[in-house]
């Protein structure tokens, strides 16, 4: 964890962090326990210094290996009854009354408005326990736009005065709405690269230092996107999964730091930016071999003429 996540927990504690903060970076068990050491310094009942104790009966409520065992007897309890549950609440996650954790549940290809309304409606009220209301929507890159749209909402009009908090959980906060970064504080816990990454990033630079101008071009693209997909692995194989695409951008840049060329280098930034905001793309189920290669074709040819590759990408996204 970086300085900037460990002063966050202070803020918390002395009651001044940020209605909204998207916690990025990390892996989701790190972004979900810091969560969770956040709702503890949020909802403590002892004083600012103190906090979180650890001891109190909201901090030991407030708890991630609780939350995961009650949510286990939960299941194994609603197949016993034979039945799903509702649909809305099936990803809510509760064991105190003011500390309301969302889950993307399994098999569904994002969190929509039926999953949000349920924090919605609780930020609507008074709170039961603590002093306050601490919300965790793990996996907010998937919040689908109606859901997100529900959120900001309530980020824009809070009801009354009650300290409220939202913890918004992605591996990239650029992967969430605009309008939601723009409302939100964002700290990065870091994140590290494998041995294995580094010797990728070195192969994937070597080979855009070959780059070829002329007829080569296409079998040059097709190296590179084999390359990117193999950066992703499985991670490309689920259409609205977001993180694998996060992946490749960011190797992308890795990419781009290694360059000499000048030009080399702003062309490889302008193509991890198209990766992540390739949304309308992914959504039409476009093969992502041939997403890539056609991104990569509109921004990294130099001679110009368009290839069937770039053509197509362009009819859905417009020229670079």
């Amino acid at each position: 964890m970086n300085r900037a996540a460990d002063r966050l927990i202070p803020l918390a504690a002395a009651g001044r962090l940020y209605p909204s903060v998207i916690v990025s970076g990390g892996t989701p068990a790190e972004r979900r326990n810091y969560a969770f050491e956040i709702g503890r310094a949020l909802l403590c009942e002892r004083g600012p210094e103190e906090r979180p104790c650890g001891e109190c009966r909201h901090c030991q409520r407030v708890d991630p290996d609780r939350y995961a065992s009650e949510a286990r007897a939960k299941e194994k309890s609603e197949k016993r009854r034979g039945r799903a549950g509702n649909q809305g609440d099936v990803g809510v996650r509760q064991s105190h009354p003011d500390f309301m954790l969302l889950e993307r549940p399994p098999g569904a290809r994002d969190i929509g408005v039926d999953m949000v309304r349920p924090l919605v409606r609780s930020a609507q009220m008074s709170p039961f326990e603590a002093r306050g209301q601490v919300y965790v929507i793990a996996e907010a890159e998937t919040l689908n736009p109606f859901g997100a749209n529900v959120l900001l909402k309530t980020l824009e009009e809070p009801v009354g005065s009650t300290p409220r908090h939202f913890l918004l959980l992605t591996h990239s906060a650029q992967e969430l709405l605009p309008t939601l970064r723009s409302r939100s504080q964002t700290v990065y816990l870091g994140g590290q690269r494998a041995a294995t990454d580094s010797e990728r990033i070195a192969e994937l630079a070597a080979h855009w230092r070959q780059r070829p101008d002329g007829g080569g071009f296409a079998l040059w693209i097709s190296g590179l996107a084999d390359g990117l997909v193999a950066v992703a692995g499985k991670d490309l194989e689920d259409v609205r999964a977001r993180q694998g695409w996060t992946r490749i951008a960011a190797t992308v840049v890795d990419v781009a730091s290694a360059l000499d060329d000048r030009g080399d280098r702003a062309a490889a930034l302008a193509f991890a930016s198209d990766l992540l905001d390739a949304h309308r793309l992914r959504e039409r189920y476009i093969q992502p071999r041939r997403i890539i290669e056609g991104l990569a074709a509109r921004r990294l040819r130099r001679d110009r003429p368009e290839t069937g590759f770039e053509s197509s990408v362009n009819v859905l996204m417009g020229p670079p």
